[in-house]
Parts: structure tokens; sequence; C-alpha cells
């Protein structure tokens, strides 16, 4: 922990400080030459020094004032008195001094009017209670046989208040700043599955109703007229890409895949009237990645050797080669590829993208918002926010909805970040920060990260950097900045006259 010696009340007067209160006696006025108090937090220690000039004091001679110095919690929880100073008169200091009060020189016993200058230093434990105290002079008056009279001072407790003790920093209380963010047009969605549709071997005519072909073809169908239903979309482009497994010569398979998709494809295309711009389609002749995913994830199979076959299929051996070699070394696994895994790689993806209507008021905004958010664009949830009370619940609910929609969006990073900071998320808000883009207004989000972490100089860099960006508020969050550095832990009450 960085020390903080708080040295921040020593002053040396040339003539007295003084604060007067009524008091029915000689001398009405408390009357310090010198007054230091210290704050050292990581010592756990506060130190007071008060240095009084006895020749400022005229007490009767058989009279006596004492004063002594109270710590108060500002919340009132605790309290410590420390070692009192009397200022005696003539007489009753000679009764001290006759007594043996005196011998061993720490009882704080002055004796009024004379040239002696009484040098206080008392130090102390810090405790927690103490980082908001109040250091006041409780002062009473005496004879020598009359019980103590209190004298009242001004503060709260009747006594003279001689310093404020604030170890706390304040933090940074400065407005956030959300900004809209660009408009990224249209929100485009899409279905993706994948079809298992059957072909009679070595052949690339497609018959709807062979084997399970009306179960498969209809997951493209489903998916489809789920889009073609939905009144706030525009179905903009199917693709179809189709697999074949790796058995049996390249050459055939390429032409396989490519008759096979492509027969897919315009049954598709027939089925809806599709152009031909919207429906496509592309072709991968043997699925390798297919086999190298089943045998490396899947422990559903019997296969002894996965390593080994992993290694044939990651080497540089061409496509024939590999599935020769596959059959060749290990025959028994490749009778389990060959009958299990094989029929999973002979398969059509397939992809419906679609694009959502633009929503042109708050309550379409509110409607989709409630059902289905994904629907909207990142304006319309600024839009949205904007329709809240700032820092409202729902107004937070928007932008956090909003990070999830668009995870990587600058200004709804940005505006994600702001609502972290006011809830002291700080490692959350840190997150969002590093993809809000090098604007202006992040650049004031992230001053604003910085003071709340006690960072003053990357702070100060940062408004900097937002106010030379045209952020107005910037200059504003300098100054309170530089005046939370320039926070005094311990305050004088006491000053000079």
């Amino acid at each position: 922990m960085k020390r903080l010696a708080n040295i921040l009340a020593a002053v040396a007067f040339a003539s007295p400080a003084v604060l007067a209160f009524d008091m029915q006696t000689d001398s009405t006025d408390l009357k310090l030459y010198d007054l230091q108090v210290t704050v050292d937090e990581s010592a756990r220690k506060v130190r007071v020094k008060i240095d009084m000039n006895m020749k400022d004091y005229s007490v009767g001679s058989e009279r006596e004032i004492v004063y002594t110095p109270v710590l108060l919690a500002c919340d009132g929880s605790d309290s410590l008195a420390l070692q009192p100073i009397t200022i005696a008169g003539r007489t009753r200091w000679y009764t001290y001094l006759r007594n043996g009060f005196l011998d061993g020189g720490d009882a704080h016993i002055y004796r009024a009017g004379t040239k002696a200058r009484a040098h206080y230093d008392e130090e102390f434990a810090f405790e927690p209670w103490m980082g908001a105290s109040n250091l006041e002079m409780r002062a009473e008056t005496a004879n020598c046989c009359d019980k103590p009279e209190r004298l009242q001072g001004p503060s709260p407790a009747g006594n003279i208040p001689v310093a404020d003790i604030r170890t706390g920093r304040p933090q940074l209380d400065v407005d956030f700043i959300f900004a809209p963010p660009v408009d990224a047009g249209p929100v485009v969605k899409s279905l993706q599955g994948s079809a298992f549709v059957t072909f009679v071997v070595n052949r690339t005519e497609l018959k709807p109703t062979y084997m399970n072909n009306t179960a498969e073809l209809n997951k493209i169908i489903r998916s489809i007229d789920y889009v073609r239903n939905d009144t706030d979309a525009t179905i903009t482009r199917v693709h179809i890409k189709g697999y074949a497994s790796p058995e049996g010569p390249y050459g055939n398979n390429v032409r396989l895949a490519t008759g096979r998709t492509e027969t897919l494809r315009q049954y598709v295309r027939d089925l809806y009237s599709f152009p031909d711009t919207t429906i496509t389609s592309s072709f991968e002749p043997e699925d390798w990645a297919g086999l190298r995913s089943y045998v490396k994830d899947s422990m559903n199979f019997d296969i002894k050797h996965r390593a080994e076959i992993l290694d044939i299929i990651d080497g540089p051996l061409d496509p024939d080669s590999k599935d020769h070699a596959l059959k060749r070394e290990y025959p028994a696994d490749y009778a389990v590829i060959l009958k299990q895994i094989y029929p999973w790689l002979r398969h059509s993806d397939y992809t419906v993208t679609y694009s959502i209507k633009t929503y042109t008021t708050l309550d379409e905004i509110r409607r989709v918002y409630a059902a289905d958010p994904t629907r909207l664009r990142n304006v319309d949830f600024y839009t949205l926010a904007q329709s809240y009370p700032e820092g409202s619940d729902e107004y937070c609910d928007v932008f956090e909805t909003a990070v999830e929609v668009y995870p990587d969006d600058p200004m709804i990073n940005l505006n994600a970040a702001n609502i972290e900071m006011r809830r002291g998320q700080f490692d959350a808000a840190q997150t969002h920060l590093l993809k809000a883009g090098d604007t202006p207004q992040a650049s004031y989000a992230r001053g604003i990260l910085a003071a709340k972490r006690g960072d003053y100089t990357e702070a100060t860099k940062r408004f900097g950097i937002a106010r030379d960006g045209g952020i107005e508020a910037a200059d504003e969050a300098i100054k309170r900045v530089n005046a939370i550095i320039g926070h005094r832990s311990v305050t004088l009450r006491i000053k000079p006259q």
C-alpha cells in the first residue's frame, strides 16, 4: 500500500492562532502557537503536536484551565480523550510543584504568564472510525477546591474545533455520456440445418419419396416456410451445400456431389419459384473434416486406432490414397467407419438467410423488444433507452440487452460500460471498454473508470484526450480529479488571526 503520510496541518505561526469563546475566568481564549496533525494510514498512526506559549495566557493565581484534546467520530460511534494540558496560575502551579506533579516532565502542567512553552506531542494508533472524525479541545476551569467547571465551546459537543480528519478520498462524481451507435442497417438473420437426402447408388436424380427423403426434405421446407410466414421477414438467400463421403474414387465423388447438390437446388427452387439469384449451392466432394470430427470426438463408435487414423487423415496423402490407407492399415476400424460414419457424411447443409423489416415507431420497437430483441437494429436499442429516465432499471436493462445482441458494437459496449460503472462493476466495464473504440466518448468513459479505480494520472490523461476531441464535460471532470488529488486528509479549524 502506498504510504499516505498526510502531514497536511503543520503550520508555524509568527503570532498565536486564536479562537475566542465565552469563559467566566481570567482567560477566555485558546491560543495556539503551532499545530500539527499527522495521519499515516499505512503505519496506522495519528500524531498530534501542539505548541502553546504561556506568556499568551493570564490565569488567576488560584485557578487553572485544563485543555483536553478529544477525537470524536463524525457519526458519534466512538471517541478518544488524550492527555490534558493544564495552564495554572502562580499559586496553583506551585502547589503542583510541591506535590511532585512536575518531576516527570510529562504531566503537561504549565505556569501561565511565563516564558515557558508547552510542547505537546501525542501519538496513538489509527482506528477505522478515525478516518472521519473531528479533533476538538475540551476546556475546563477550576480552583484548588471547587469542582471543575466546563467551558462551552462552539462545537455541537461543546468543545473548541481544532481539526477535521477525513482520510477517505472523495469519489469522482460526473455525468456519464451515452452515445448512439452507428446504424448498422437492417437486421439479417438465418436458419441453418442439415438434411440427409438419400440418392440411388451412383446416381444424381432426386426421388422425394425414396427411403427417408420426405422427412429430410421437410427440414428444408419447414425452415423456408417459417420465414415466409413471418410478416416482418424477407428471404434474401437460400444456400445449399452438398457433402459426400470419402469412399470411392475422388473424381466420381466430385461428379456425384456436384450433380446431387444441383438437383436438390433445382427441386427447392421450383417448389417456391425462387429466382436463381436467390437460391445458390456449393459442394464438398469428400467430407474429410466431418470424418476427422467423428473419429476424434465421438466415443459411440468402436474404433481401436483413433490416433493412427487421425494421423492418416491429417497427413499429406491425396484423398484416394488416404481412403486406401485406412482400408489397408486398419480394416476392422475401416469397416466401422464405412458402415457407421460414412452415411453421416452424405448430407446437405442449408442456410435460409432473411432480413427483418425496419421498425419506425417507438411502439413497434417496444413490441419487438418484448418478443424478440434480436430483431432490433443497434440504433433501435438506443432509441428505446432514451424513452426511459436515465439510470432507471428499464434504461439499464435495454443497454444490457443491447450488448448481448451486439457484443462487438463499439458504442453499445460504451453504453454498457457506463451502466456497469454506475453499479461499481469495474472489471465488467473494462471488458466492454476494450471494445468501445477510440472515440472521444470512449476516452471520457475510460477516464471515469481510471478515476473510480484511483488512477488519477491516467484519468487526467483520458479526460484530456476527450476534451481535445470536443467533449465539453471533460473540462469539469479534470477539475474534479484535480480536487481529489489535492484532497487534504486533515483540515485545521484554527486559523491565524
